[in-house]
């Protein structure tokens, strides 16, 4: 559930509800990124608290297309159920939000986040998370992400 929810907020969706041409792509180098993300959580049930790491960081890999630059960049290929919208976008920063995205038998979550690019090596996120249960109850995540270019190909397996 963990790496759901993680997949969720940093998810590129296969379509943007923005066409391609009104997005500034971001200024960052394709190919092979690795990934830091915290998630602090709350509102949680019992059983479900249990199994996050809240707080503790998940490390990840990304493989970074030129597609991915019209979104958000890191979470290509996760085969999370989001629809992302770029709200707005420059070479450094970009807006995004994603409404109802699929969490399984945990529910749907809608997020709303921010992606900055310091340069093209390195860059930022930071997401807020709202999960609606099956049952209706919201659990409230914040994310956030750090992450440093590797190599400008990625393995086989990340295609």
């Amino acid at each position: 559930m963990r790496k759901v929810i993680a997949v969720a907020v940093v998810c590129l969706a296969a379509s943007l509800a923005t066409a391609a041409g009104d997005v500034q792509p971001l200024n960052a180098k394709t190919g092979l990124w690795q990934m830091t993300e915290t998630i602090t959580w709350t509102g949680l049930p019992p059983q479900m608290a249990a199994m996050m790491r809240n707080a503790r960081p998940i490390n990840y890999k990304s493989c970074v297309k030129e597609k991915d630059l019209y979104g958000n960049p890191w979470g290509s290929g996760s085969g999370a159920k989001c629809k992302w919208t770029v709200v707005k976008s420059s070479a450094t920063d970009m807006e995004v939000e994603a409404k109802a995205c699929s969490m399984g038998t945990w529910g749907a979550a809608d997020t709303h986040g921010t992606v900055h690019v310091s340069d093209s090596e390195n860059g930022t996120g930071s997401f807020t998370i709202v999960v609606t249960a099956p049952n209706g109850q919201t659990m409230n995540g914040h994310a956030t992400y750090t992450g440093k270019w590797v190599s400008a190909t990625c393995p086989n397996n990340m295609d």
